[in-house]
Protein backbone atom coordinates (compact mmCIF):
# COMPACT_ATOMS: atom_id res chain seq x y z
CA UNK A 1 0.00 0.00 0.00
CA UNK A 2 2.67 2.33 1.32
CA UNK A 3 4.08 1.59 -1.93
CA UNK A 4 1.33 2.26 -4.35
CA UNK A 5 1.05 5.60 -2.59
CA UNK A 6 4.32 6.51 -3.02
CA UNK A 7 4.08 5.52 -7.05
CA UNK A 8 1.23 7.45 -7.22
CA UNK A 9 2.45 10.55 -5.50
CA UNK A 10 5.90 10.38 -8.18
CA UNK A 11 3.49 10.08 -11.14
CA UNK A 12 1.91 13.11 -9.96
CA UNK A 13 4.89 15.21 -9.13
CA UNK A 14 6.52 14.12 -12.69
CA UNK A 15 2.91 15.72 -14.08
CA UNK A 16 4.28 19.22 -12.69
CA UNK A 17 6.80 19.28 -15.20
CA UNK A 18 5.19 17.50 -18.25
CA UNK A 19 3.96 19.46 -21.07
CA UNK A 20 0.22 19.17 -21.84
CA UNK A 21 -1.13 18.43 -25.51
CA UNK A 22 -0.68 21.44 -27.52
CA UNK A 23 -3.92 22.47 -28.69
CA UNK A 24 -4.13 23.57 -32.85
CA UNK A 25 -1.56 21.36 -34.07
CA UNK A 26 -1.00 18.58 -36.28
CA UNK A 27 1.61 15.50 -36.60
CA UNK A 28 4.08 16.92 -39.06
CA UNK A 29 6.99 14.28 -39.65
CA UNK A 30 10.23 14.94 -42.14
CA UNK A 31 11.28 12.93 -44.80
CA UNK A 32 13.39 11.63 -42.76
CA UNK A 33 11.50 11.15 -40.33
CA UNK A 34 9.06 8.81 -42.31
CA UNK A 35 11.68 6.37 -43.82
CA UNK A 36 13.28 6.06 -39.95
CA UNK A 37 9.68 4.99 -38.96
CA UNK A 38 9.02 2.41 -41.83
CA UNK A 39 11.92 0.79 -41.27
CA UNK A 40 11.08 -0.21 -37.60
CA UNK A 41 7.53 -0.74 -38.36
CA UNK A 42 7.33 -4.49 -39.56
CA UNK A 43 10.18 -5.79 -36.74
CA UNK A 44 8.25 -4.29 -34.43
CA UNK A 45 4.72 -5.50 -36.04
CA UNK A 46 7.17 -9.01 -36.13
CA UNK A 47 7.84 -8.30 -32.31
CA UNK A 48 3.71 -8.57 -31.54
CA UNK A 49 3.10 -11.37 -33.34
CA UNK A 50 6.05 -13.40 -31.62
CA UNK A 51 4.72 -11.59 -28.47
CA UNK A 52 8.56 -10.80 -27.40
CA UNK A 53 7.86 -8.34 -25.12
CA UNK A 54 11.64 -7.40 -24.77
CA UNK A 55 12.17 -6.57 -28.62
CA UNK A 56 8.18 -4.78 -28.22
CA UNK A 57 9.72 -2.50 -25.47
CA UNK A 58 12.72 -1.83 -27.14
CA UNK A 59 11.89 -1.01 -30.43
CA UNK A 60 8.71 1.19 -28.93
CA UNK A 61 11.22 3.33 -27.14
CA UNK A 62 13.19 3.62 -30.84
CA UNK A 63 10.42 4.69 -32.21
CA UNK A 64 9.51 7.17 -29.75
CA UNK A 65 13.26 8.94 -30.32
CA UNK A 66 12.07 9.24 -33.54
CA UNK A 67 9.38 10.76 -33.30
CA UNK A 68 10.78 13.54 -30.86
CA UNK A 69 8.82 16.69 -30.40
CA UNK A 70 5.95 15.70 -33.07
CA UNK A 71 5.32 12.43 -30.67
CA UNK A 72 1.50 12.36 -29.57
CA UNK A 73 0.17 15.13 -32.03
CA UNK A 74 -2.79 14.42 -34.37
CA UNK A 75 -2.60 13.59 -37.60
CA UNK A 76 -5.10 15.93 -38.27
CA UNK A 77 -5.68 19.61 -36.80
CA UNK A 78 -8.94 18.70 -34.55
CA UNK A 79 -12.08 21.08 -34.14
CA UNK A 80 -13.04 22.24 -30.41
CA UNK A 81 -16.45 23.14 -29.14
CA UNK A 82 -16.84 25.51 -26.41
CA UNK A 83 -18.61 23.68 -23.16
CA UNK A 84 -21.07 25.61 -21.33
CA UNK A 85 -20.13 26.54 -17.69
CA UNK A 86 -22.78 24.49 -16.00
CA UNK A 87 -21.46 21.86 -14.34
CA UNK A 88 -24.54 20.27 -12.32
CA UNK A 89 -25.54 17.28 -13.97
CA UNK A 90 -29.34 16.61 -14.80
CA UNK A 91 -30.99 14.85 -13.12
CA UNK A 92 -33.45 11.31 -13.44
CA UNK A 93 -36.43 13.32 -14.54
CA UNK A 94 -34.64 15.77 -16.70
CA UNK A 95 -32.34 12.58 -17.97
CA UNK A 96 -35.57 10.71 -19.08
CA UNK A 97 -37.28 14.01 -20.82
CA UNK A 98 -34.00 14.69 -22.71
CA UNK A 99 -33.39 11.21 -23.71
CA UNK A 100 -37.28 11.26 -24.95
CA UNK A 101 -36.88 14.27 -27.64
CA UNK A 102 -33.52 12.64 -28.58
CA UNK A 103 -35.59 9.54 -29.84
CA UNK A 104 -38.38 11.57 -30.88
CA UNK A 105 -35.70 12.93 -33.44
CA UNK A 106 -35.14 9.59 -35.20
CA UNK A 107 -37.93 7.50 -33.89
CA UNK A 108 -37.86 5.54 -36.84
CA UNK A 109 -34.16 4.89 -37.27
CA UNK A 110 -34.92 2.98 -33.31
CA UNK A 111 -37.92 1.53 -34.59
CA UNK A 112 -36.61 -0.02 -37.48
CA UNK A 113 -33.18 -0.91 -36.00
CA UNK A 114 -33.48 -4.46 -36.64
CA UNK A 115 -32.69 -3.62 -40.30
CA UNK A 116 -29.28 -1.81 -39.30
CA UNK A 117 -28.30 -5.05 -37.54
CA UNK A 118 -28.68 -6.93 -41.13
CA UNK A 119 -26.40 -4.02 -42.33
CA UNK A 120 -29.05 -2.18 -43.81
CA UNK A 121 -28.73 1.76 -43.41
CA UNK A 122 -32.04 3.26 -42.06
CA UNK A 123 -34.19 5.09 -43.27
CA UNK A 124 -32.60 4.06 -46.92
CA UNK A 125 -31.89 0.46 -46.18
CA UNK A 126 -29.56 -0.29 -48.57
CA UNK A 127 -28.57 -3.75 -47.81
CA UNK A 128 -24.45 -4.03 -46.69
CA UNK A 129 -24.10 -0.46 -45.88
CA UNK A 130 -23.61 0.07 -42.15
CA UNK A 131 -21.44 -1.41 -39.82
CA UNK A 132 -22.38 -3.64 -37.62
CA UNK A 133 -21.58 -2.46 -34.47
CA UNK A 134 -23.49 0.56 -34.76
CA UNK A 135 -26.92 -1.36 -34.12
CA UNK A 136 -25.18 -3.23 -31.03
CA UNK A 137 -24.52 0.54 -29.71
CA UNK A 138 -27.80 1.92 -30.13
CA UNK A 139 -29.71 -1.24 -29.12
CA UNK A 140 -27.22 -1.50 -25.60
CA UNK A 141 -27.93 2.21 -25.57
CA UNK A 142 -31.91 2.22 -25.70
CA UNK A 143 -31.75 -0.96 -22.59
CA UNK A 144 -30.27 1.75 -20.53
CA UNK A 145 -32.93 4.37 -21.14
CA UNK A 146 -35.72 1.75 -20.62
CA UNK A 147 -34.56 1.02 -17.45
CA UNK A 148 -34.86 4.50 -16.27
CA UNK A 149 -37.93 5.17 -18.55
CA UNK A 150 -41.08 5.78 -16.04
CA UNK A 151 -43.84 5.63 -18.84
CA UNK A 152 -44.41 1.87 -19.30
CA UNK A 153 -45.09 2.00 -23.15
CA UNK A 154 -41.84 3.57 -23.80
CA UNK A 155 -40.32 1.52 -21.68
CA UNK A 156 -41.78 -1.74 -23.68
CA UNK A 157 -41.32 -0.07 -26.90
CA UNK A 158 -37.45 1.13 -26.34
CA UNK A 159 -37.11 -2.54 -25.00
CA UNK A 160 -38.92 -4.12 -28.06
CA UNK A 161 -36.70 -2.21 -30.87
CA UNK A 162 -33.53 -3.23 -28.71
CA UNK A 163 -33.51 -7.07 -28.60
CA UNK A 164 -35.48 -7.20 -32.25
CA UNK A 165 -32.17 -5.36 -33.25
CA UNK A 166 -29.94 -7.72 -31.43
CA UNK A 167 -31.98 -10.57 -32.09
CA UNK A 168 -31.59 -9.55 -36.02
CA UNK A 169 -27.97 -9.10 -35.56
CA UNK A 170 -27.11 -12.35 -33.57
CA UNK A 171 -27.88 -14.16 -37.04
CA UNK A 172 -24.56 -12.14 -38.71
CA UNK A 173 -22.27 -13.80 -36.77
CA UNK A 174 -19.74 -16.05 -38.21
CA UNK A 175 -19.08 -19.46 -37.09
CA UNK A 176 -15.65 -18.18 -35.77
CA UNK A 177 -17.55 -16.02 -33.80
CA UNK A 178 -16.61 -12.76 -35.13
CA UNK A 179 -18.94 -10.42 -37.32
CA UNK A 180 -18.53 -9.71 -40.59
CA UNK A 181 -18.11 -5.84 -42.09
CA UNK A 182 -19.29 -4.99 -45.29
CA UNK A 183 -18.05 -3.94 -48.57
CA UNK A 184 -18.41 0.01 -48.41
CA UNK A 185 -17.16 0.68 -52.11
CA UNK A 186 -20.35 0.44 -54.16
CA UNK A 187 -21.09 3.67 -51.95
CA UNK A 188 -18.24 6.05 -52.66
CA UNK A 189 -17.24 5.90 -49.35
CA UNK A 190 -14.11 8.36 -49.16
CA UNK A 191 -12.81 7.06 -46.23
CA UNK A 192 -13.13 2.96 -46.56
CA UNK A 193 -13.38 2.79 -50.30
CA UNK A 194 -10.16 2.86 -50.53
CA UNK A 195 -9.04 1.27 -46.95
CA UNK A 196 -11.48 -2.01 -48.26
CA UNK A 197 -9.89 -1.95 -52.03
CA UNK A 198 -6.72 -2.08 -50.69
CA UNK A 199 -7.01 -4.42 -48.35
CA UNK A 200 -8.48 -7.17 -51.22
CA UNK A 201 -5.74 -6.44 -53.33
CA UNK A 202 -3.25 -7.48 -49.95
CA UNK A 203 -5.18 -10.81 -50.08
CA UNK A 204 -4.40 -11.17 -53.86
CA UNK A 205 -6.38 -14.26 -54.93
CA UNK A 206 -8.14 -15.15 -51.53
CA UNK A 207 -9.88 -12.15 -51.86
CA UNK A 208 -12.74 -14.55 -53.39
CA UNK A 209 -12.79 -16.17 -49.95
CA UNK A 210 -13.01 -13.18 -47.94
CA UNK A 211 -15.70 -11.48 -49.87
CA UNK A 212 -19.09 -12.87 -49.80
CA UNK A 213 -22.30 -11.54 -50.75
CA UNK A 214 -21.07 -7.88 -49.82
CA UNK A 215 -19.59 -9.04 -46.92
CA UNK A 216 -16.15 -9.26 -45.31
CA UNK A 217 -15.89 -12.08 -43.68
CA UNK A 218 -12.24 -13.33 -43.14
CA UNK A 219 -10.25 -10.15 -41.89
CA UNK A 220 -6.73 -12.58 -42.97
CA UNK A 221 -5.02 -11.68 -39.41
CA UNK A 222 -5.18 -8.05 -40.53
CA UNK A 223 -7.02 -6.76 -37.15
CA UNK A 224 -9.96 -5.29 -39.29
CA UNK A 225 -12.16 -7.35 -37.24
CA UNK A 226 -11.18 -6.68 -33.85
CA UNK A 227 -12.94 -3.11 -33.39
CA UNK A 228 -16.38 -4.76 -34.16
CA UNK A 229 -15.86 -7.82 -32.38
CA UNK A 230 -15.15 -5.58 -29.16
CA UNK A 231 -18.00 -3.08 -29.41
CA UNK A 232 -20.45 -5.85 -30.11
CA UNK A 233 -19.02 -8.66 -27.29
CA UNK A 234 -19.49 -5.52 -25.15
CA UNK A 235 -22.62 -4.40 -26.02
CA UNK A 236 -24.21 -8.00 -25.98
CA UNK A 237 -22.57 -8.42 -22.26
CA UNK A 238 -25.08 -5.32 -21.47
CA UNK A 239 -28.09 -6.69 -23.18
CA UNK A 240 -27.41 -9.80 -21.11
CA UNK A 241 -27.51 -7.68 -18.03
CA UNK A 242 -30.05 -5.61 -18.52
CA UNK A 243 -32.33 -8.45 -20.00
CA UNK A 244 -31.00 -11.55 -19.01
CA UNK A 245 -31.26 -13.94 -21.86
CA UNK A 246 -28.76 -16.33 -21.92
CA UNK A 247 -28.25 -16.18 -25.75
CA UNK A 248 -26.99 -13.01 -25.42
CA UNK A 249 -24.20 -13.92 -22.68
CA UNK A 250 -23.43 -16.80 -25.26
CA UNK A 251 -22.73 -14.63 -28.37
CA UNK A 252 -19.99 -12.04 -26.31
CA UNK A 253 -18.36 -15.18 -24.61
CA UNK A 254 -18.40 -16.52 -28.25
CA UNK A 255 -16.74 -13.20 -29.81
CA UNK A 256 -14.10 -13.54 -26.58
CA UNK A 257 -13.27 -17.05 -27.84
CA UNK A 258 -12.82 -15.40 -31.46
CA UNK A 259 -10.65 -13.00 -29.81
CA UNK A 260 -8.68 -14.86 -27.15
CA UNK A 261 -6.17 -16.29 -30.14
CA UNK A 262 -5.72 -13.10 -31.88
CA UNK A 263 -1.98 -11.42 -32.41
CA UNK A 264 -1.19 -8.50 -31.45
CA UNK A 265 -1.15 -5.26 -34.14
CA UNK A 266 0.51 -1.72 -34.40
CA UNK A 267 -2.75 -0.31 -34.05
CA UNK A 268 -2.50 0.15 -30.59
CA UNK A 269 -6.85 0.86 -30.11
CA UNK A 270 -7.38 -2.16 -32.14
CA UNK A 271 -5.37 -4.16 -28.81
CA UNK A 272 -8.02 -2.55 -26.76
CA UNK A 273 -11.10 -3.71 -28.60
CA UNK A 274 -9.54 -7.52 -27.83
CA UNK A 275 -9.46 -6.19 -24.05
CA UNK A 276 -12.74 -5.02 -23.84
CA UNK A 277 -13.47 -8.09 -25.13
CA UNK A 278 -12.19 -10.33 -23.18
CA UNK A 279 -12.69 -8.56 -20.27
CA UNK A 280 -16.49 -8.96 -20.74
CA UNK A 281 -15.95 -12.75 -21.63
CA UNK A 282 -14.03 -12.96 -18.14
CA UNK A 283 -17.14 -11.61 -16.51
CA UNK A 284 -19.61 -13.88 -17.88
CA UNK A 285 -17.71 -17.10 -17.28
CA UNK A 286 -15.30 -16.45 -14.45
CA UNK A 287 -12.89 -18.12 -16.20
CA UNK A 288 -9.33 -15.91 -15.42
CA UNK A 289 -7.75 -17.08 -18.89
CA UNK A 290 -9.78 -14.44 -20.50
CA UNK A 291 -9.12 -11.99 -18.18
CA UNK A 292 -5.22 -12.63 -18.35
CA UNK A 293 -4.97 -12.67 -22.04
CA UNK A 294 -6.70 -8.76 -21.99
CA UNK A 295 -4.05 -7.41 -19.41
CA UNK A 296 -1.38 -9.13 -21.73
CA UNK A 297 -2.74 -7.36 -24.41
CA UNK A 298 -2.90 -4.03 -22.47
CA UNK A 299 1.15 -4.88 -21.55
CA UNK A 300 2.42 -5.49 -24.68
CA UNK A 301 0.07 -3.64 -27.67
CA UNK A 302 -0.89 -0.79 -25.81
CA UNK A 303 1.50 0.49 -23.08
CA UNK A 304 4.55 0.44 -25.18
CA UNK A 305 3.17 2.98 -27.43
CA UNK A 306 2.29 5.98 -24.95
CA UNK A 307 4.68 8.78 -24.16
CA UNK A 308 4.99 10.87 -21.19
CA UNK A 309 2.07 13.33 -21.07
CA UNK A 310 -0.37 10.38 -21.95
CA UNK A 311 -1.14 10.46 -25.26
CA UNK A 312 0.54 7.67 -27.97
CA UNK A 313 2.99 8.59 -30.28
CA UNK A 314 1.07 7.44 -33.61
CA UNK A 315 -1.08 10.50 -34.86
CA UNK A 316 -3.75 8.36 -35.20
CA UNK A 317 -4.01 7.03 -31.77
CA UNK A 318 -2.67 11.05 -30.78
CA UNK A 319 -6.03 11.99 -32.59
CA UNK A 320 -8.56 12.60 -29.42
CA UNK A 321 -11.30 10.41 -30.81
CA UNK A 322 -9.15 7.80 -30.79
CA UNK A 323 -7.53 7.96 -27.77
CA UNK A 324 -11.01 8.61 -25.92
CA UNK A 325 -11.64 4.95 -27.56
CA UNK A 326 -8.66 3.59 -25.90
CA UNK A 327 -10.21 4.92 -22.40
CA UNK A 328 -13.24 3.56 -23.03
CA UNK A 329 -12.16 0.56 -23.91
CA UNK A 330 -9.55 -0.05 -21.06
CA UNK A 331 -11.42 1.03 -17.97
CA UNK A 332 -13.37 -2.16 -17.92
CA UNK A 333 -9.86 -4.55 -17.50
CA UNK A 334 -8.29 -1.99 -15.67
CA UNK A 335 -10.55 -1.89 -12.69
CA UNK A 336 -10.32 -5.98 -12.59
CA UNK A 337 -6.60 -5.71 -12.06
CA UNK A 338 -5.46 -7.69 -9.41
CA UNK A 339 -2.76 -6.29 -6.92
CA UNK A 340 -0.76 -9.68 -7.68
CA UNK A 341 -0.59 -9.03 -11.26
CA UNK A 342 2.87 -7.84 -12.25
CA UNK A 343 1.51 -5.85 -14.74
CA UNK A 344 -0.63 -3.36 -12.63
CA UNK A 345 2.29 -0.96 -11.47
CA UNK A 346 2.21 -0.40 -15.65
CA UNK A 347 -1.10 -0.38 -16.54
CA UNK A 348 -2.90 1.95 -13.81
CA UNK A 349 -0.52 4.97 -14.28
CA UNK A 350 -0.97 4.37 -18.28
CA UNK A 351 -4.96 4.89 -17.36
CA UNK A 352 -4.42 7.82 -15.31
CA UNK A 353 -2.05 9.29 -17.58
CA UNK A 354 -4.60 8.74 -20.37
CA UNK A 355 -7.42 10.29 -18.51
CA UNK A 356 -5.60 13.55 -17.47
CA UNK A 357 -4.12 14.13 -20.66
CA UNK A 358 -7.69 14.20 -22.43
CA UNK A 359 -9.11 15.94 -19.25
CA UNK A 360 -6.52 18.69 -19.27
CA UNK A 361 -6.79 18.65 -23.28
CA UNK A 362 -10.47 19.72 -22.58
CA UNK A 363 -10.30 22.15 -20.23
CA UNK A 364 -7.62 24.38 -21.87
CA UNK A 365 -8.75 23.46 -26.00
CA UNK A 366 -12.24 22.91 -25.92
CA UNK A 367 -13.87 20.14 -26.47
CA UNK A 368 -12.03 17.95 -29.64
CA UNK A 369 -14.74 14.41 -28.61
CA UNK A 370 -17.85 13.35 -27.18
CA UNK A 371 -18.05 12.34 -23.34
CA UNK A 372 -18.33 8.83 -23.38
CA UNK A 373 -14.73 8.21 -22.28
CA UNK A 374 -15.57 10.02 -19.30
CA UNK A 375 -18.20 8.13 -18.10
CA UNK A 376 -16.36 5.46 -18.21
CA UNK A 377 -13.27 7.30 -16.06
CA UNK A 378 -15.70 8.56 -13.59
CA UNK A 379 -16.34 4.96 -12.57
CA UNK A 380 -12.28 4.19 -11.95
CA UNK A 381 -11.21 4.15 -8.11
CA UNK A 382 -10.01 7.03 -5.80
CA UNK A 383 -6.28 5.39 -5.41
CA UNK A 384 -6.21 5.59 -9.36
CA UNK A 385 -8.06 8.49 -10.11
CA UNK A 386 -7.05 11.55 -7.72
CA UNK A 387 -9.31 13.70 -6.22
CA UNK A 388 -8.39 16.75 -8.50
CA UNK A 389 -8.77 14.87 -11.50
CA UNK A 390 -12.20 12.82 -10.88
CA UNK A 391 -13.31 16.13 -10.02
CA UNK A 392 -12.49 17.93 -13.39
CA UNK A 393 -14.26 14.37 -14.52
CA UNK A 394 -17.18 15.54 -12.91
CA UNK A 395 -17.32 18.77 -13.84
CA UNK A 396 -16.80 17.98 -17.49
CA UNK A 397 -19.68 15.66 -17.52
CA UNK A 398 -21.95 18.37 -16.15
CA UNK A 399 -20.65 20.55 -18.79
CA UNK A 400 -21.52 17.88 -21.94
CA UNK A 401 -24.97 16.91 -20.76
CA UNK A 402 -25.87 20.53 -20.41
CA UNK A 403 -24.34 21.53 -23.45
CA UNK A 404 -26.71 18.24 -25.18
CA UNK A 405 -29.21 19.74 -23.26
CA UNK A 406 -29.15 22.66 -25.10
CA UNK A 407 -28.60 21.73 -28.62
CA UNK A 408 -27.39 18.30 -28.80
CA UNK A 409 -23.77 18.72 -29.26
CA UNK A 410 -22.03 14.54 -29.02
CA UNK A 411 -25.27 13.37 -27.74
CA UNK A 412 -26.17 9.98 -29.47
CA UNK A 413 -27.97 6.48 -28.02
CA UNK A 414 -25.18 5.01 -26.56
CA UNK A 415 -23.82 7.76 -24.66
CA UNK A 416 -27.85 9.11 -23.25
CA UNK A 417 -27.65 5.41 -21.63
CA UNK A 418 -23.94 5.43 -20.15
CA UNK A 419 -25.31 8.54 -18.69
CA UNK A 420 -28.62 7.45 -17.34
CA UNK A 421 -26.75 4.14 -16.47
CA UNK A 422 -24.17 6.11 -14.30
CA UNK A 423 -27.12 8.83 -12.99
CA UNK A 424 -28.74 8.12 -9.69
CA UNK A 425 -26.63 4.94 -8.95
CA UNK A 426 -24.56 3.85 -6.19
CA UNK A 427 -21.57 4.26 -8.67
CA UNK A 428 -22.07 7.66 -8.95
CA UNK A 429 -20.88 7.74 -5.37
CA UNK A 430 -19.14 4.81 -4.93
CA UNK A 431 -15.57 3.29 -5.92
CA UNK A 432 -15.18 0.68 -8.49
CA UNK A 433 -12.17 -1.39 -7.75
CA UNK A 434 -11.08 -4.52 -5.94
CA UNK A 435 -10.00 -3.34 -2.84
CA UNK A 436 -6.56 -3.23 -1.42
CA UNK A 437 -6.48 -6.45 1.15
CA UNK A 438 -9.95 -7.69 0.02
CA UNK A 439 -10.72 -10.87 -2.14
CA UNK A 440 -14.11 -10.96 -3.45
CA UNK A 441 -16.23 -13.72 -4.96
CA UNK A 442 -19.92 -13.95 -6.43
CA UNK A 443 -21.63 -16.45 -7.31
CA UNK A 444 -23.53 -17.83 -9.73
CA UNK A 445 -23.44 -14.12 -11.50
CA UNK A 446 -25.86 -13.75 -12.80
CA UNK A 447 -28.49 -15.31 -10.77
CA UNK A 448 -31.96 -16.06 -11.01
CA UNK A 449 -32.52 -15.58 -7.19
CA UNK A 450 -29.52 -16.89 -4.74
CA UNK A 451 -26.45 -15.87 -4.84
CA UNK A 452 -22.96 -16.41 -2.85
CA UNK A 453 -20.98 -13.90 -1.53
CA UNK A 454 -17.30 -14.89 -0.16
CA UNK A 455 -14.58 -12.31 1.20
CA UNK A 456 -10.76 -12.71 2.38
CA UNK A 457 -9.81 -10.08 4.67
CA UNK A 458 -5.51 -10.08 4.97
CA UNK A 459 -6.29 -7.67 7.99
CA UNK A 460 -8.89 -6.93 10.63
CA UNK A 461 -11.76 -4.61 9.29
CA UNK A 462 -14.58 -2.23 10.32
CA UNK A 463 -17.25 -3.80 7.62
CA UNK A 464 -20.87 -2.60 6.09
CA UNK A 465 -22.10 -4.90 3.52
CA UNK A 466 -25.00 -3.76 1.74
CA UNK A 467 -27.21 -4.54 -1.40
CA UNK A 468 -29.07 -1.79 -3.17
CA UNK A 469 -31.12 -1.12 -6.67
CA UNK A 470 -30.34 1.03 -9.35
CA UNK A 471 -32.39 3.62 -7.44
CA UNK A 472 -30.17 3.83 -4.68
CA UNK A 473 -32.34 1.86 -2.55
CA UNK A 474 -31.52 -0.39 0.25
CA UNK A 475 -32.79 -3.95 -0.61
CA UNK A 476 -31.09 -5.94 1.95
CA UNK A 477 -28.29 -4.68 4.98
CA UNK A 478 -26.08 -7.66 5.12
CA UNK A 479 -23.65 -7.42 7.54
CA UNK A 480 -21.93 -4.53 10.03
CA UNK A 481 -19.43 -4.72 12.75
CA UNK A 482 -15.68 -5.34 12.87
CA UNK A 483 -14.15 -8.41 11.22
CA UNK A 484 -10.62 -10.20 11.80
CA UNK A 485 -8.65 -11.78 9.14
CA UNK A 486 -9.96 -14.79 6.92
CA UNK A 487 -13.03 -15.91 4.86
CA UNK A 488 -16.60 -14.61 5.90
CA UNK A 489 -18.95 -16.05 3.18
CA UNK A 490 -23.15 -14.76 2.67
CA UNK A 491 -25.98 -15.91 1.21
CA UNK A 492 -27.91 -13.33 -0.49
CA UNK A 493 -31.19 -13.87 -1.34
CA UNK A 494 -33.29 -11.90 -4.04
CA UNK A 495 -35.72 -14.01 -5.51
CA UNK A 496 -38.32 -11.58 -4.22
CA UNK A 497 -36.78 -8.82 -6.32
CA UNK A 498 -37.60 -7.92 -9.67
CA UNK A 499 -34.71 -8.98 -12.64
CA UNK A 500 -32.21 -6.57 -13.14
CA UNK A 501 -29.11 -4.83 -11.92
CA UNK A 502 -28.20 -4.64 -8.63
CA UNK A 503 -25.03 -3.30 -6.36
CA UNK A 504 -23.62 -4.93 -3.88
CA UNK A 505 -21.22 -2.31 -1.95
CA UNK A 506 -18.84 -3.24 0.68
CA UNK A 507 -17.56 -0.80 2.99
CA UNK A 508 -14.31 -0.96 5.28
CA UNK A 509 -12.62 1.54 7.34
CA UNK A 510 -10.73 3.26 4.21
CA UNK A 511 -12.20 2.34 1.04
CA UNK A 512 -15.25 1.46 -1.07
CA UNK A 513 -15.81 -1.87 -3.27
CA UNK A 514 -18.56 -2.35 -5.92
CA UNK A 515 -20.13 -4.99 -8.12
CA UNK A 516 -22.72 -5.59 -9.95
CA UNK A 517 -25.33 -8.98 -9.41
CA UNK A 518 -27.31 -9.73 -12.21
CA UNK A 519 -30.72 -10.75 -11.21
CA UNK A 520 -31.93 -12.76 -14.42
CA UNK A 521 -35.51 -13.83 -14.98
Amino acid sequence: MKYLIFTLLLVNTLWLSVPGQTCGVAQALTALQQAQLSKLINPLDTALKREDLFHIDSLSTELKGIYSTEGGRPDALESYYNLTSKTNWLNVADAVLLSRALIAADSMVYVNLWKAGKGMKPPLYQPNSLFLRASAEIASGLLKIADKETNLTRKAAYQSWATRALDSLATMQLPSGAFPFPDLRTYGDPVFKSIIQNFLNRCGADSVKVLKSGWIVDDKGSGEFKFDAGVIANAYYEAYLYTGKTKYKNIAIAVGNFLKPLKFNTNYNYNTFVSLGLTRAFQLTNDPTYLSRAIVNLRYAVYPGQITNGRWMDGHNANSRYHSIIIQNIVPTIQLIQATNSYKNALEPMTLKAVKSLVDYTTNCGSATGYRWLLKAYGLNSMLLPATVKNSVTDLIGQHINQSATNGKYLDIPTMGEYMELLGSPLSSTDLTNPEGVEVRTFPNPTNGITNIAFTFATTENVVLSVFDVTGRLVKMVDEGKKASGVYTYQIDLSQEQAGVYFLILKTTKQKYTSKIIRTK
